[in-house]
């Protein structure tokens, strides 16, 4: 008798606290919102600390995504003037809030315009080219009301020129054509359940709040920490321009960009701004990037589309400025971030 009572005292409780969940999900989770999230794989409502060894430093670093699945310190999002489109490039995972180059740049602007409301939102994925740069207007940005940036920068090259080397099958590493983040979307149906429930229930998103704001509490100062000197392989990747492979994938590529500077302006009544990037020289990558980057150059002059030339016109330096072939250190997002200001104030 006694053990009956007991289960069924457990089996209420259960009950009661099934009851408690449907309701705070239904009432509080983002299920049945039109512009929820649905299994997009962008990360929200995330804050990572730690000691950071990509670069030398005497503070530790963040790493910090919003509601949004953005980087920057905006309370507003009416205020966000500017969107960096990218990949791990833009996205700097290891790189503090403060010193990757869209807050830089943000820091600049703001103190050019003397309007501390100008802000920039980091919207760089880890991987992503602009097959998935097109994608983020109808999956991602459509999403987020009273989103109205003046203008939408893409910072981008190196990932498509490393989609056109394995489309060639001339890349030295990677093989597989998928990828999550040009799809914006797991490749199977289990992880597309796990990203939809992470994306819409509120006490999940409630625990990754509180979580992070627990993890917040240990930034701050640390005895200097250090770092590696970094090589890259040095290796002359032949391509041949008249190519029939090189030429589709070329004019796959223009109408992607036709498309960012389309979706720009019918989206957000915003300017596209293209900017081209650069490898160290000799690096495996530099023969198709250079490829892409002339591309890209050669869209800008055709349709009359903004184009900043940093391949042409900065230097980023190994164990200096880059810690590896592809990603910034604090000193070269400061030389980026300080060339972008330089041709962007000539348009504010």
């Amino acid at each position: 008798m006694q053990r009956k009572n007991f289960l069924k005292i457990v089996f209420f409780n259960f009950l009661l606290l099934f009851i408690g969940i449907v309701l705070i999900e239904t009432f509080f989770g983002s299920w049945f919102k039109k512009n929820n999230f649905s299994s997009l794989i962008v990360k929200k409502n995330i804050t990572k600390v730690w000691k950071p060894s990509h670069y030398k430093s005497d503070h530790k670093a963040m790493y910090k995504k919003d509601s949004n699945g953005f980087r920057g310190d905006y309370d507003d999002i009416k205020h966000i003037k500017i969107i960096t489109v990218g990949g791990s490039t833009t996205d700097e995972r290891w790189i503090d809030e403060k010193l990757t180059w869209s807050n830089i740049l943000q820091e600049k602007l703001s103190n050019h315009l003397n309007d501390k409301f100008f802000k920039v939102a980091n919207a760089g994925v880890d991987g992503q080219s602009s097959k998935g740069h097109v994608k983020n207007f109808s999956l991602w940005f459509d999403k987020i009301n009273n989103l109205k940036p003046k203008y939408v920068i893409f910072y981008l090259g190196i990932n498509d020129a490393i989609l056109l080397l394995v489309e060639l099958e001339k890349h030295p590493k990677f093989k597989k054509t998928f990828s999550i983040a040009d799809n914006l979307v797991e490749e199977h149906s289990y992880d597309k359940v796990i990203s939809y429930v992470k994306n819409n229930s509120a006490l999940y998103n409630l625990y990754k709040i509180i979580t992070g704001n627990i993890i917040a509490r240990n930034y701050g100062l640390i005895h200097g920490t250090d770092t590696w000197e970094s090589t890259y392989e040095k290796k002359d990747i032949e391509l041949n321009t008249n190519n029939l492979q090189i030429k589709s994938f070329l004019s796959e590529y223009y109408s992607r960009l036709i498309q960012l500077k389309q979706y720009s302006k019918d989206q957000f009544q915003a300017e596209a701004i293209f900017i081209t990037q650069r490898v160290p020289k000799n690096h495996y990558l530099e023969t198709a990037l250079s490829i892409i980057n002339k591309q890209t150059k050669q869209f800008c002059v055709n349709e009359n589309a903004n184009c900043f030339k940093l391949d042409e016109n900065l230097i980023l330096e190994i164990n200096v400025d880059l810690y590896d072939a592809f990603h910034t250190r604090p000193t070269g997002n400061k030389k980026i971030s300080d060339y972008i200001f330089s041709e962007i104030i000539k348009k504010l």
